[in-house]
């Protein structure tokens, strides 16, 4: 499985007649969800308002992180074997009706729910589109494909908060997400003909019941630990414990041995993506809503935060594409994760000191740039060290690492934000800062051990 051609063969650019199919189609898809991404983050606060539902603040996001945990590990057997083609044609499907769901939702929790559906679907759309690129991609040209899947942030990043901003304020929040449904239709029809050319492998493990049982373990725990309420209370904490335990057990089952110990090589190439993604989640599903509370920044104005983030971290993955293939891809991941942890200490102590609010700004944009010389690289050498036979499964425990993480984060958040929100809002965010501090902590020490032995 893979591109195995002589080198004289090979394409000499991504938009080469053969692979242009895969660039493009797999740009645009990734595309639209960082539209949807990005914009969720711009539109929560007024989507929470609206619908009364500021208690599920972080279950609207942590909801489609728990349903994509199982998105992944369907995605990733399913493509290994049957090949991507059907994956990316039932996640692209399943993202879309949640959109038109989030969209139309008269509660709270069935906003919620939509959620859900919509982290089910990209999840599994997700996880194919790496195999399509495995499969599809020299991996001399890899690098430059994911530069493209981060550009495809750019475009989003700079645009989608502001006109999400604007569209939130003169148009109304539902059409945040009813905007972009028959947008996904149009990707998957640039992306359908390359699809014919992948496979499936031959000797793909077999999905057994216990892996499903799992999986879903994973997501209801997630779910249930991020039901947030006003206080946390005895009660809170003897429901929640149990399920924190599920998790951990959950997540040692699904995730590759050695992942949870920081084993040399792929299991800390998973390791640190899971911390990569709990340091930037944490912070940005709570920077617009900071940004409007302490510093009076209206919707659109919050938005402009999270474009910054989005252009310096595609410019951070521009430059790790450009790196010749005799780099060190382990050095570049530690020097990533380094700037994400300076980033977030300084974030800490912007919050802390109260820093006028352009300097957030400033200092996400730092961060978001250390993310993108650090995360296309975790997929590149996950890729490299990779069997055929192992390919989805790999990706997908890449990306349910940073589900899982991600989802831990934005629990331990959102259960001390909203205890320490009616008392304290600085205390409140200064809390999310320190948790993305620690979580960027965990990414320097897990990158570290990413080379192998």
């Amino acid at each position: 499985m893979g591109v195995t051609l002589p080198d004289e063969a090979l394409p000499s650019s991504l938009f080469a007649p053969e692979l242009r199919q895969i660039a493009i189609g797999s740009t645009a898809l990734i595309s639209l969800f960082a539209v949807e991404y990005i914009a969720v983050g711009t539109a929560m606060p007024t989507v929470a308002r609206a619908l009364d539902g500021l208690g599920l603040y972080a279950l609207a996001f942590s909801a489609t992180i728990a349903a994509s945990v199982i998105g992944m590990i369907l995605g990733g057997w399913w493509s290994d074997r049957s090949g991507p083609r059907a994956v990316l044609i039932a996640g692209a499907a399943t993202f879309a009706t949640g959109l038109l769901a989030a969209g139309l939702s008269p509660s709270m929790e069935l906003f919620v729910t939509a959620r859900g559906l919509q982290g089910l679907g990209s999840g599994m759309a997700i996880v194919a589109i790496y195999v399509v690129i495995a499969q599809g991609i020299p991996d001399e040209l890899r690098p430059q494909m994911f530069s493209l899947l981060a550009a495809a942030w750019v475009v989003p990043g700079l645009l989608g908060p502001v006109l999400t901003g604007v569209v939130v304020e003169h148009v109304g929040w539902r059409w945040v997400f009813l905007g972009v449904a028959p947008l996904v239709l149009l990707s998957m029809a640039v992306l359908l003909p390359a699809l014919g050319r992948t496979e499936p492998s031959e000797d793909a493990a077999h999905l057994g019941v216990s892996t499903i049982f799992w999986a879903v373990l994973a997501a209801l725990s997630v779910g249930v630990l991020n039901l947030g309420g006003e206080a946390i209370s005895g009660r809170d904490v003897l429901i929640g414990l149990p399920f924190a335990i599920a998790l951990g057990v959950a997540a040692w089952r699904l995730l590759p041995p050695g992942t949870l110990t920081l084993g040399r090589g792929l299991p800390s190439v998973i390791s640190a993506r899971g911390a990569i993604g709990a340091s930037f989640m944490a912070t940005e599903a709570y920077l617009p809503l900071l940004l409007q509370d302490l510093h009076g920044y209206s919707p659109a104005q919050a938005g402009g935060a999270l474009a910054v983030g989005a252009v310096t971290w595609a410019g951070g993955s521009w430059l790790q594409g450009r790196l010749g293939g005799s780099v060190d891809r382990a050095r570049v991941m530690v020097v990533g994760c380094s700037v994400i942890l300076l980033g977030t200490g300084l974030l800490f102590t912007a919050v802390g000191l109260g820093w006028p609010g352009w300097t957030l700004l400033v200092i996400w944009g730092i961060t978001q740039g250390g993310v993108g010389l650090a995360y296309p690289t975790t997929s590149l050498m996950t890729m490299r060290l990779s069997t055929p036979e192992e390919l989805g499964r790999n990706s997908s425990s890449l990306q349910v690492s940073e589900a899982l993480a991600s989802a831990v984060a934005l629990a331990a958040v959102g259960a001390v934000f909203t205890a320490l929100y009616a008392g304290s809002m600085q205390a409140a965010f200064l809390a999310v800062a320190a948790a993305s501090v620690l979580a960027g902590m965990a990414a320097v020490a897990t990158s570290a051990r990413s080379r192998p032995a």
